[in-house]
């Protein structure tokens, strides 16, 4: 038995090797032109000063490449790069880069259009996909359909959403469908999924009633600042979804940690009293809390860096920043963590009535 879970992990090690692999010569499997870039020189042209006394400098390449497929392949082209010191809006290209060129096989271009990075994909997502199948395998794998379902599922809402429906109804239904997709797949079809789906669903609707209610006392945002705001004609719609969707995954995450250590209990201990039964899912709960909401904050913070620098680089004080753009994070940041404190005594009465009554349905695992 061991020597089989050996050797299917050595064929999943080569067939990831052979897909990394392929990734580095799979050029005549292009439409666009691809080049190897043989030489750079590079030299500056001019410097400019910046926003807070920086330096901007102005670097012009000379880049010899080799043609990878088409009927030019294996012709040598010389092509021209501006880039700036920053590369915010451009790019430094190296020798041994592999770059995707304007025009057609037939007749390529003298432009560097980007960098391939199919093999970039390959190797994390591949890695990713490996590792999840060696260490937890069957689980695993249900990880991975849940991910591709998902992300269908996630495009479907995305194609909706250009096509001129209604933001929030998509996101009501993705909302929905992303949880029965996720547990399903990761849990089967049980006592924990059910109760689980259940209080993930309640939860959701709880803080967004709640945010409802914020605003219909208090007034509603004001969503002038908000980065998306022209590319829509109701910013507050988008704002809402966004909440929605970001609150789901942690929300998901303590709903079924708890429903999953509730199941356990009454597996354990069949006997066991409804009364206590709550009282350890709520200490269980509790352990939980305190991370989900740091991480919600890590993720806050993360997310805000590249947003401060930027604005603080364009003379916009830190107070204006705070003011104006923070108030959207701090709360998105407090409606999450309203989620994931409710998620505790919901999940915890909803797990426990659900595993304590009776099994009379075949098929239901407990």
């Amino acid at each position: 038995m061991k020597s089989c879970v050996f050797h299917k992990k050595y064929l999943l090690a080569g067939i990831y090797i052979i897909f990394v692999l392929f990734t580095c010569c799979n050029s005549r499997f292009y439409h666009t032109p691809l080049a190897k870039i043989c030489s750079v020189t590079e030299k500056q042209t001019l410097s400019r000063e910046g926003t807070r006394g920086s330096k901007e400098y102005y670097y012009t390449q000379k880049i010899t490449a080799r043609i990878l497929n088409g009927s030019h392949k294996g012709e040598k082209i010389t092509v021209s790069n501006e880039y700036t010191s920053s590369q915010v809006q451009t790019k430094k290209y190296h020798k041994g880069d592999t770059v995707l060129l304007s025009g057609s096989k037939e007749s390529p271009g003298k432009t560097i259009r980007s960098v391939k990075r199919d093999g970039y994909l390959a190797l994390l997502a591949g890695g990713l996909f490996f590792l999840l199948i060696c260490i937890t395998g069957k689980q695993g794998f249900y990880t991975i359909i849940s991910l591709i379902l998902n992300t269908v599922i996630f495009a479907y809402g995305f194609q909706a959403f250009t096509e001129g429906k209604n933001i929030l109804n998509i996101c009501n239904v993705i909302a929905v469908l992303f949880s029965l997709t996720t547990l399903i797949c990761l849990n089967g079809i049980h006592r924990k999924t059910f109760s689980s789906v259940l209080s993930t669903l309640c939860v959701l609707f709880l803080i967004m009633a709640l945010f409802e209610f914020s605003i219909y006392m208090y007034g509603d945002l004001d969503y002038s600042n908000l980065e998306y705001l022209g590319s829509t004609g109701n910013s507050a719609d988008i704002f809402w979804a966004d909440i929605m969707l970001t609150g789901l995954g942690a929300i998901m995450d303590v709903t079924v940690t708890i429903s999953a250590a509730v199941g356990e209990i009454v597996r354990k201990n069949p006997s066991v009293s409804l009364r206590r039964l709550i009282h350890s899912g709520r200490e269980i709960g509790y352990d939980i809390m305190g991370t989900m909401i740091n991480v919600l904050l890590f993720v806050l913070a993360s997310g805000m860096i590249p947003m401060f620098i930027l604005k603080m680089n364009n003379d916009i004080s830190f107070v204006t920043i705070v003011r104006y753009h923070i108030p959207y994070d701090i709360c998105r940041f407090l409606i999450e963590s309203i989620g994931i404190v409710l998620a505790i005594p919901v999940s915890v009465f909803i797990a426990s009535a659900i595993m304590k009554i009776p099994s009379r349905k075949r098929g239901v695992r407990e």
